[in-house]
């Protein structure tokens, strides 16, 4: 961030009208894809000697979900979770919503090569399609989730998934959304059910969580198989880009060959 607006000097430099994502690197400021990268000293953090760089490249996408996972604190074992979404980051929520010990959890997911990616987790969560999970509202009128996790950034998917919200329920809007994208939220059910609606944006100071994380969770979860992320060298960047499009994986990720 500036490091002098009310944002930046309140500890939230994520909100910098000036700064935050004008400062990541990879994606307004140059490094993304480079063979070497100049950043700021205070986005450098240590990695332990005992964690793998295949472990260790997930660190940013962890991050942020730590982030999330604050916001939507507190929420108790036994809680009903939806995840809309089986990419990298859908995969990842369910990671360590398992570590944490959460059993009743859904994930909802449209592609079938996805849904077959995240089974390799072995978390024993349900995987259905969209029309699967409506199906079982449809059978029963009072079945519902105490929390959904968007990681597709559908405005369609939120708005059919915020009709299966219980009461005092959240809906967690941690996927990207088109700017122009809009659904339809009726008022009254948000009074009537005192439902939140929670915006998750990026990872302030939560990369010593991400790591701590990544040494608690392994091999158990975090390999390239489980996780449906292939690695390439840099050369090959146009068939990486078009694995992820065609959604023959979850993640691309560079492997960088030192001479």
């Amino acid at each position: 961030g500036c490091n002098t607006c009310k944002y930046c000097q309140g500890g939230n430099y994520h909100y910098c009208k000036t700064g935050a994502l004008n400062n990541a690197v990879g994606i307004f400021r140059n490094g993304g894809w480079a063979q070497y990268c100049k950043v700021p000293a205070e986005q450098v953090y240590k990695l332990p000697s005992n964690i793998p760089l295949e472990q260790a490249v997930l660190t940013e996408p962890l991050s942020c979900i730590a982030h999330g996972l604050d916001r939507i604190s507190p929420l108790p074992i036994g809680s009903k979770i939806l995840i809309l979404g089986a990419g990298i980051v859908g995969n990842l929520w369910a990671s360590i919503l398992h570590l944490q010990g959460h059993r009743s959890v859904i994930i909802s997911e449209p592609q079938e090569g996805r849904r077959k990616l995240i089974q390799n987790l072995d978390t024993g969560f349900d995987i259905v399609t969209p029309d699967e999970l409506i199906a079982y509202r449809t059978q029963d009128e009072q079945w519902g989730v105490d929390l959904v996790i968007d990681c597709s950034g559908s405005a369609p998917a939120m708005e059919k998934a915020l009709k299966l919200l219980n009461p005092g329920g959240k809906l967690c809007i941690f996927g990207v959304s088109s700017p122009r994208a809009a659904m339809k939220v009726l008022p009254y059910q948000v009074f009537k059910k005192e439902l939140s609606i929670i915006g998750i944006k990026i990872n302030p100071y939560s990369f010593r969580k991400a790591l701590d994380w990544i040494n608690a969770m392994g091999e158990r979860y975090l390999t390239f198989h489980k996780l449906g992320i292939k690695a390439f060298p840099l050369s090959q960047y146009e068939e990486a880009l078009q694995c992820v499009k065609n959604r023959v994986i979850a993640k691309a990720v560079f492997k960088i060959e030192h001479n």
